[in-house]
């Protein structure tokens, strides 16, 4: 129970991340029988919708892999109440690239990419100059 608890708690924490460092809002949701982490007993996730394709990315997942594993690979643990031998429940989580990628999908288009404020307190704004410079007419146009 613990674990499927920690489960659920990390998916809370990707929501803050995302929605309160990262400015990018996010859904949260489990995954289909089908779409569950392979082995595992069910998978979270928090879903961000992309507008300039009109779709929606995973942008992070829980798993709560129960017993599966730890059955797999004898990993237990001596159940200090009873003295008995017990498999242990384990999950997997952990925040990656992917989430670099949503947030430029999110905040950058065809003129550029604004961070938020969060992520960098200082905005600064590239000018290119005389990028063209040894361009003929034609290839300046």
């Amino acid at each position: 129970k613990e674990a499927e608890q920690e489960v659920h708690c990390i998916l809370n924490l990707y929501k803050r991340v995302f929605e309160e460092l990262l400015a990018v809002p996010v859904v949260q949701g489990r995954k289909t029988e089908k779409e569950k982490f392979a082995g595992g007993d069910f998978t979270t996730t928090i879903e961000a919708y992309i507008s300039a394709s009109g779709r929606a990315i995973q942008a992070g997942t829980s798993h709560h892999l129960g017993q599966n594993f730890s059955k797999m690979f004898d990993i237990t643990f001596e159940n200090p109440e009873t003295g008995e031998k017990e498999y242990v429940y384990q999950n997997s989580w952990g925040i990656t690239t992917r989430t670099i990628g949503c947030l430029v999908m999110v905040h950058a288009d065809n003129a550029g990419l604004v961070l938020p404020p969060k992520v960098a307190k200082i905005q600064v704004v590239i000018v290119p100059c005389g990028v063209t410079v040894n361009l003929n007419k034609d290839e300046k146009e």
